[in-house]
């Protein structure tokens, strides 16, 4: 069993990015994952300072807001799903925020022992997802995580639900 935190960067609550979430998390759950989701839209979360203050102090950040939370959760997890639909060609503001002000959880963490695994999952009304596959690819070649899959594309929520039953 794993546990997996969802990261959804989605502005709508109910939108075609939540039904891809909603179906990744049956698929997980029925393979006896824990699934928790935070909703980044909901969540007060200031941008990176750019301060290095947690590269100074063991990972805090001079910030207090919802980052907390985030925090807390990926220290929990093992799996770090990110949701979310294209903006601009890739990831939505509330998301890239949230990856941006992970720099102080790794500083925490150590970026070396810092071991997760993840997917993708993204909607647009197009299909050029390539900035957002490259965004994404660089993250986790820095990081040296797992990558479980992506979903590029609405009403794909077969795919999602067979990538979450996959993890174990």
């Amino acid at each position: 069993m794993k546990k997996i935190l969802i990261l959804n960067g989605s502005p709508r609550k109910n939108g075609k990015t939540a039904a891809l979430v909603k179906a990744f998390t049956e698929g997980a759950e029925s393979s006896g994952n824990e699934v928790k989701e935070l909703y980044l839209q909901g969540m007060k979360i200031g941008g990176c300072l750019a301060c290095e203050a947690c590269s100074k102090n063991g990972g805090q950040c001079v910030q207090k807001d919802d980052m907390s939370k985030v925090n807390e959760a990926v220290e929990w997890c093992d799996v770090i799903v990110f949701a979310s639909p294209m903006y601009w060609g890739t990831i939505t503001g509330q998301l890239k925020i949230t990856v941006d002000r992970l720099y102080a959880e790794f500083n925490k963490l150590g970026w070396g022992g810092f071991n997760r695994e993840t997917a993708l999952l993204m909607t647009a009304r197009g299909d050029f997802y390539q900035q957002a596959l490259d965004f994404y690819g660089i993250f986790i070649n820095m990081m040296n995580w797992k990558n479980w899959g992506t979903v590029l594309g609405s009403e794909k929520e077969d795919e999602a639900r067979k990538i979450g039953a996959s993890i174990n």
